[in-house]
C-alpha cells in the first residue's frame, strides 16, 4: 500500500490540474457565470487585501462591469419590477456591457474612450476591473483594457462578493452607458482620489 501512495498522489495532482480553467486565446463567449482562470496575461490578479492597499495609495480607476439586472422571464408586462440597487466598491464606475465576449462596436468605443478620459490617456494609470465572483465579464473587460495598451490592469476576480466578505463597504451606483453620463469629477465620482 505504501508503494501505491506516491502514485495515487500523482494521479490526484494531475486530476486537480485538469480542473483548472485556462485562459482563452481571445475573449470568453461561453457561460458568463462559471469558473474563471486564476491568471490574466498582461495584467495582475489581485485579492481584497491588495485592492484595499491599491485604493489607499495608487488612486486607480475602478470599474464594475456587471450586467444590468434583467426583468424576470414570465413576469406580467404590467407588473411592477424594482431591481435591487447596484452595489459597488466606493469610487467605482458601473459600465454594464463592457465585459461581454462579443462586444458591440459602440460599447467598445465607449469603454475605450471612458478609460482614456478617466486616466488622462495615461496607459500606466492603474485600472481595477471587477464584477462578481465566478464571472467572466471582469476577465473579458480586463483583457480588453490590456489589449487597448493599459499596462497596470488589476483584475479582482472575487468581485463584489469578495469585497463584502472582507468586511468592506459598498455604495449604490447608476450605470454609465454613454459619453453624456457623469465623469469622475461629478458627485457620482468614479476614480478614487
Amino acid at each position: 500500500m505504501m508503494r501505491l501512495l506516491p502514485l495515487l498522489l500523482l494521479f490526484a495532482a494531475l486530476a486537480a490540474r485538469t480542473d483548472e480553467v485556462q485562459e482563452p486565446a481571445g475573449f470568453w463567449t461561453g457561460p458568463i457565470n462559471s469558473a474563471v482562470p486564476a491568471t490574466i496575461t498582461g495584467g495582475k490578479v489581485i485579492h481584497a487585501e491588495e485592492l484595499e492597499q491599491i485604493l489607499k495609495h495608487a488612486k486607480p480607476l475602478v470599474i464594475d462591469v456587471s450586467n444590468e439586472p434583467k426583468r424576470p422571464p414570465g413576469m406580467a408586462p404590467d407588473a411592477p419590477w424594482l431591481p435591487l440597487p447596484q452595489q459597488v466598491i466606493p469610487g467605482s464606475a458601473w459600465l454594464p456591457g463592457a465585459g461581454m465576449g462579443d462586444i458591440a462596436a459602440d460599447t467598445d468605443a465607449f469603454f475605450r474612450a471612458y478609460l482614456s478620459r478617466e486616466t488622462g490617456g495615461d496607459l500606466d494609470h492603474p485600472v481595477v476591473i471587477y464584477c462578481h465572483e465566478r464571472c467572466w465579464l471582469s476577465w473579458n473587460a480586463a483583457k480588453r483594457a490590456i489589449n487597448y495598451g493599459y499596462r497596470r490592469v488589476h483584475w479582482f476576480p472575487e468581485g463584489i462578493e469578495g469585497w463584502r466578505a472582507a468586511g468592506n463597504k459598498t455604495v449604490v451606483a447608476k450605470p454609465l452607458k454613454s459619453a453624456s453620463e457623469p465623469s469622475a469629477s461629478e458627485p457620482t465620482g468614479r476614480r478614487v482620489d
